[in-house]
């Protein structure tokens, strides 16, 4: 008898668990209670959708996001640095812009 092959193992995509909510919408009120969402994506033949997302999922896996973002955002800070004097510069303005310590 042939043993039927394993079940392929989910990819977390997305946990939210959001806490109770109440709101007033300008004299609708709205109360939800907790809301917990799980988004799972199935690999395997035929699950175009799933075997992409789980491809999608991995590709930042062991990646130090921290440093990553740090770095976009100290080169994003530059280049408005390097912009803000250059356009000081043809108003005649003396003192250079620099980044907070």
């Amino acid at each position: 008898m042939t043993q039927p092959p394993p079940a392929p193992t989910p990819c977390p995509i997305l946990h939210l668990d959001l806490g109770p909510l109440d709101l007033n919408l300008l004299g609708l009120h709205v109360h939800l209670n907790e809301v917990i969402l799980n988004v799972e994506a199935i690999p395997g033949p035929g699950n175009l959708l799933g075997n992409l997302l789980c491809a999608i999922a991995g590709l930042l896996d062991g990646v130090d996001l921290s440093g990553v973002l740090g770095n976009l955002l100290q080169n994003l800070i530059d280049a408005l640095i390097r912009l803000l004097q250059s356009l000081g510069a043809g108003a005649g303005a003396a003192r250079p812009i620099t980044p907070p310590a």
